[in-house]
């Protein structure tokens, strides 16, 4: 078993408010724009009440840009740009971040090396796998790595751009293969809805390949957008 506090709040919410607005003084075409950092998996928060007991968690963001479901047992907490979750042994979390694009579409290219700076940037080390298209338009990109702790990161990261906001989401296996998790994975990447609609009746927005982000990501296909 993990130690619950194996990376602190401080940590996560200096990860996730990386992105800052571009002044004049950056040029109009920058080949790796910035977007928010996806969060690293955080520290236990409060446990779920012991008098409600649902199957599923649901979080949706105060704005409704986006909605996601966690299985029986794990715990989130909100953070400036959208919710961080971990399993109750620790050894799987991940979390949702959005930031505004500042009004720039982005291709597939750019997002992949945007995210691929900040994750450089920030890990002790990473080993970029595989980056795959998905049916709906997003990117997915598997890797592993290191936090600056030392712990063992065995990732899945899905990002796409809706309207003037990224989207990133980050399922990672913390010092455990992710390939253990693949059932929970299933449950959150089903669950997962961006810019859901308001009102019953309308067709929710696209979602990532639910059996895509489900394979340890150390045996996924070796097809890249590279």
């Amino acid at each position: 078993m993990m130690r619950a506090n194996w990376i602190g709040w401080a940590l996560l919410l200096m990860l996730v408010s990386c992105a800052k607005p571009e002044t004049a003084e950056t040029p109009a075409a920058s080949p790796t724009p910035a977007i928010a950092f996806p969060s690293l998996p955080p520290s236990a928060s409060p446990s779920p009440s012991p008098t409600a007991t649902p199957k599923l968690q649901t979080f949706r963001e105060k704005n409704g840009r986006f909605e996601i479901s966690f299985p029986r047992g794990y715990t989130h907490k909100t953070t400036p740009s959208g919710v961080a979750f971990v399993s109750a042994d620790q050894g799987f979390a991940g979390a949702v971040d959005f930031s505004a694009s500042e009004g720039k579409p982005l291709d597939r290219q750019q997002l992949e090396a945007a995210l691929k700076t900040e994750f450089t940037t920030r890990l002790k080390e990473i080993t970029w796998q595989t980056t795959q298209v998905q049916p709906d338009g997003s990117l997915r990109l598997d890797w592993t790595g290191k936090d600056q702790s030392g712990n063992a990161l065995d990732a899945v990261s899905i990002v796409e751009q809706r309207g003037n906001y990224i989207f990133v989401l980050n399922l990672f296996g913390v010092n455990k293969p992710y390939q253990n998790y693949n059932s929970d994975a299933e449950t959150i990447v089903n669950s997962y809805r961006v810019q859901p609609p308001a009102t019953t009746g309308s067709s929710p927005s696209p979602t990532p390949n639910p059996s895509q982000p489900l394979a340890n990501p150390q045996t996924s296909p070796s097809s890249s957008s590279q």
